[in-house]
């Protein structure tokens, strides 16, 4: 039965990359500063693979950057309203650097939204009107993120029992078991 869990857990990711409106597409992710601190920030869902690997786009000037090179592992955090599910996935987060794959992203998005990776100042720095950010015309600071998870847990909150699973990354493939919610 956890097989089925796993299956809708890959059959919600996949579909957030096509369904802008679902509610895995804008998750939540997490990661440390160097004294230890959580830092939480909604991220986009750019791809997501047969290897359930997650991809998101960021400015390589970004915090979330400085804090994968001190401290590799990230959280990501979906939930669903509507099915009351959630899934939490922890994963080591690499930082793409291939220009081949990165111009192949950067081709596929819409030039508006190219502009958040195209900031004269670094995402975080205090500027004084929001209506005035200044851009550069031709260099940009765009990047991928790679997440490789190694544990995914399961939660659908349901009466008369809630469901709680937990997979672990086991070699080429993936063991399933069932936890106490």
């Amino acid at each position: 039965m956890t097989d089925l869990i796993f299956n809708t857990i890959k059959k919600e990711l996949s579909s957030a990359l096509t369904d802008k409106k679902h509610p895995f597409r804008y998750f939540t992710m997490a990661t440390s500063d160097i004294s230890g601190r959580s830092r939480l920030r909604t991220v986009v869902l750019r791809d997501f693979d047969e290897d359930f690997n997650l991809y998101i786009y960021t400015d390589k000037r970004s915090k979330k950057i400085t804090h994968i090179i001190e401290r590799e592992w990230v959280s990501a955090l979906f939930y669903d309203p509507e099915k009351l599910m959630q899934v939490v996935i922890r994963a080591k987060a690499y930082i793409i650097d291939d220009d081949k794959s990165l111009a192949r992203a950067w081709q596929q998005i819409p030039e508006k939204s190219k502009r958040d990776y195209t900031t004269i100042q670094k995402p975080g720095e205090e500027i004084q009107n929001p209506e005035i950010v200044d851009y550069l015309d031709k260099k940009d600071f765009f990047t991928i993120l790679k997440f490789v998870p190694d544990k995914v847990e399961y939660l659908k909150l349901k009466r008369p029992n809630h469901v709680r699973a937990c997979f672990k990354r086991v070699g080429g493939g993936w063991d399933g078991s069932f936890i106490v919610p």
